[in-house]
């Protein structure tokens, strides 16, 4: 019987070992197609989902992103909301509030910038202490990021990506929140390597 326990261990540890493996396969390949990519623009859709609603809210609008670390989401639904990301600023307006933050104080902004430029650079290594798995549908590479508890953020527990399989590039992202809200991201009608005026980086006005 101590035997059979013994086997059933080691063929256990295997299984984890060859599936970690797998993830950091895919994910170096990812990481390798990316580097060609100096900017994304698309269209977006964006599914927030609360806890404690039943109905989820469904909002659009246009995406730019350029390396390593600038990006805008134009929200067209809802009429003027925005989340901008320009090196260590993040500024975000939503039902007219305006919030702006530094990423060199403020470990929430700093947590997500660092997660959306990983993702988009595809390199989810860059996030601190996750535990990494991978899988796949019939058009995409899914790479799954699970915070641990001492790089958990306060709000964010996990992190899924989907990933092409025709250009390697982002279409998916679903953030997974510790009372099982989550938010979607999806990136449609991409053009990659479009050159972005830095004027779409300025930040608005309060």
């Amino acid at each position: 019987m101590k035997k059979i326990l013994i086997c059933i261990l080691l063929c256990t540890c295997i299984a984890v070992n060859a599936q970690e493996d797998s993830a950091v396969s895919i994910i170096e390949k990812i990481k390798q197609a990316n580097v060609g990519y100096t900017s994304i623009t698309s269209d977006f859709t964006q599914t927030r989902h609360l806890s404690f609603m039943d109905e989820d809210v469904i909002s659009n609008g246009k995406f730019f992103y350029s390396k390593p670390n600038r990006l805008l989401m134009k929200y067209g639904q809802p009429a003027g909301d925005l989340m901008l990301i320009n090196k260590d600023q993040l500024v975000m307006i939503a039902a007219g509030k305006y919030t702006k933050a530094s990423t060199k104080t403020s470990a929430k902004a700093r947590t997500m910038r660092n997660i959306l430029s990983s993702c988009l650079q595809g390199d989810v290594s860059m996030i601190d202490d996750i535990k990494i798995s991978s899988g796949e549908t019939a058009d995409s590479h899914v790479i799954t990021a699970e915070l641990t508890k001492k790089g958990r953020n306060k709000n964010i527990s996990k992190v899924v990506l989907y990933y092409d399989k025709s250009d390697l590039t982002l279409s998916v992202l679903r953030m997974e929140e510790r009372d099982g809200s989550y938010t979607v991201y999806k990136l449609i009608n991409k053009v990659l390597n479009q050159a972005v005026s830095d004027e779409v980086f300025k930040a608005p006005k309060k």
